[in-house]
Parts: structure tokens; sequence; C-alpha cells
């Protein structure tokens, strides 16, 4: 998908088409690497915030971040993914920075800080 293709289904988002949500559901799970994919990945993230989605959409993505996370295997922007992990499932996302913030990886404990020095005091809620 092009570039210009990306930006016209992330702004199918802002009328929270469901056909656009599917698919950028299913973008941001696929571990693609083109040309402005990461980018792309980080506005659907920033729009699906505002979607309506259904439970299964929510747990996918969820599955989808974390594990990237856990794996150490994410691109640039990887920030707009965290925040939507952790505003569709706030407890799962703090546990699996839990378990990261000891991971081997420099990079990995970088974010799972991240999340824990942001969002820690909503763990308890």
């Amino acid at each position: 998908m092009t570039k210009w293709g990306l930006r016209d289904l992330a702004d199918r988002l802002l009328l929270d088409d469901t056909n656009a949500v599917e698919t950028c559901v299913q973008f941001v799970e696929a571990d693609t690497e083109g040309i402005w994919h990461g980018r792309a990945r980080a506005m659907m993230c920033r729009r699906l915030k505002h979607c309506t989605l259904s439970a299964l959409q929510r747990q996918r993505l969820v599955f989808c971040i974390t594990e990237r996370l856990r794996s150490g295997h994410f691109s640039e922007q990887f920030k707009d993914q965290l925040r939507l992990a952790l505003h569709l499932n706030i407890q799962t996302t703090l546990s699996v920075a839990l378990a990261c913030r000891t991971d081997s990886r420099n990079y990995v404990r970088r974010y799972a800080e991240w999340i824990l020095a942001h969002h820690s005091d909503t763990m308890n809620t």
C-alpha cells in the first residue's frame, strides 16, 4: 500500500467507517516494514482510540502491541501503539510493562519504564 493509500485509509477512521476500522486493525497487526508504514501505523493508532471497536478488535490490538514490546520487534513511533494499548486495556499493558522492565534489551526496558512512569498510578484502580 502506498503512503497516500495508507493516509486515505487512516482518514476514513475519522468517519468511524466500520470497514476502515477492521482494515486498520489488520494493518496494525501486520508486521510490515514498507515506506511510511510505521508512521501510518502510529496515525491509525491515534485515531483508533476514537473509533468504535469490538471486544475482539480491542483484544487483538492489545495482544499484538504488547507482544511487540515483549519481543522487542517494533519500529518508529511505537509510543502511539503503546498509548492505544493503554487506552484499550491498561491492566494488561501495565502487566506486560512490569515483566519487560527487567528485560536484557535496553530499548525494551526504556519503553517499559516509560509506560510505568506515566501510568503506574492507575495500577491499583
